[in-house]
């Protein structure tokens, strides 16, 4: 049957044929795309080791915007919107930047250690293993869990004895325990615990420093699936000899993490918002949503750029480590008072639109706004 004198351009070729070149056109250019994208972030590689040979910071926002205008300028020069560069340039430059931070995280300028990770193929013992490791330091792992790990293993706590560094990536709830257990071993080297709340431990850690442990509490502000510590946050606690300490810092303080020193009561105190707050909230949110009466497909359907960009973070919480998340209410004396706050505050909001007091609510909206407009964006974990 003869195709109508539509299916054809002027040439006489077919236009699903036409259509189907087009598309091969564009599949041979996503390659070459790809080629150019593995060029550039050899050449960021290159520009990363340089860095670290000559000890350049990281991130030059500088060049930074340089790159952007330069991209802007080749937009307009095309005759494209200047957006499109914009978006490309801030691509481009996470992913070099991506690439530079596994050199540089690995810069460590003290002796190298004999490391211990204990829990170390749980999630952040695994990253802890695997960043020391990329240090230079010697690794084992001490963990019974059945899975192989890349590292050499150990299943006798007696190996704390002679190691360097000593650190536990374990679960809140045993932490305590295990510091009492490795009194009885009586390591020579530093013990490091990476608890998400340190006021459950005061009186062991106390009592152990006392007793001669080399104790140090330190917190990495975020989780396992991190690339790159720029932007990252390592909180070190203030207590103890500050000659462990420096143990601690010395493995952060050459890489492109940010260092925070905090008293332990003062860290708790804020992770009680950071992290028990931040939880609670997106928890709160998860459960109005799930007992509205309205299905989730239903809410997609309507979805608006807000509620789309709450719902991923809420969902990234709800499908967390559920026993994790109770630690870290449970473990925590400030829960219930951070807890009362949301409710109070939600009270409040509720309160001025049952009165119809929107003068109350602007207000309400104002204070919010000045107080955010003074934090920074950071991993909430």
């Amino acid at each position: 049957m003869p195709r109508a004198s539509g299916d054809y351009d002027d040439d006489g070729i077919g236009l699903e044929e036409l259509l189907d070149q087009h598309r091969r056109d564009i599949e041979a250019l996503d390659r070459r795309i790809l080629h150019l994208v593995c060029e550039r972030l050899e050449l960021a590689r290159q520009i990363g080791e340089l860095k670290r040979r000559c000890g350049v910071p990281l991130r030059n926002f500088e060049v930074e915007a340089q790159v952007h205008r330069r991209f802007e300028r080749a937009c307009r020069d095309l005759h494209l919107e200047p957006v499109l560069g914009r978006d490309l340039a801030v691509f481009l430059i996470d992913k070099a930047v991506e690439e530079q931070a596994t050199l540089l995280d690995a810069r460590y300028a003290g002796e190298r250690l004999s490391a211990l990770v204990i829990g170390g193929k749980g999630g952040m013992g695994r990253w802890m293993a695997g960043f020391l490791a990329g240090q230079g330091h010697d690794v084992s792992v001490l963990d019974p869990a059945p899975e192989p790990s890349p590292f050499p293993e150990t299943r006798e706590l007696a190996a704390a004895r002679d190691a360097d560094l000593v650190v536990l990536a374990v679960p809140m709830t045993v932490c305590a325990g295990l510091l009492e257990e490795l009194e009885d071993i009586g390591p020579r080297g530093v013990v490091a615990e990476m608890c998400s709340l340190k006021g459950h431990l005061d009186p062991a850690i106390a009592r152990l420093r006392r007793a001669g442990m080399r104790l140090v509490s330190f917190h990495p502000m975020f989780g396992p699936d991190v690339r790159m510590l720029s932007g990252r946050t390592i909180v070190i606690c203030r207590e103890g000899d500050p000659t462990d300490r420096a143990v601690v810092q010395a493995l952060f303080a050459d890489t492109s993490a940010r260092l925070v020193e905090l008293d332990s009561a003062e860290h708790d105190r804020r992770m009680s918002l950071v992290l028990g707050l931040t939880h609670l909230a997106n928890l709160v949110f998860a459960r109005a949503l799930s007992r509205s009466g309205v299905a989730a497909e239903e809410l997609a359907e309507v979805a608006g750029v807000t509620f789309s960009k709450q719902l991923a973070t809420t969902r990234e919480v709800a499908g967390e480590n559920p026993e994790l998340y109770f630690e870290i209410q449970s473990l925590n004396r400030l829960t219930g008072a951070t807890g009362r706050q949301l409710a109070a505050a939600a009270e409040e909001l509720i309160a001025a639109v049952e009165a119809g007091e929107g003068e109350r609510f602007a207000e309400i909206m104002g204070e919010a706004d000045r107080f955010l407009s003074g934090t920074s964006q950071g991993d909430p974990r």
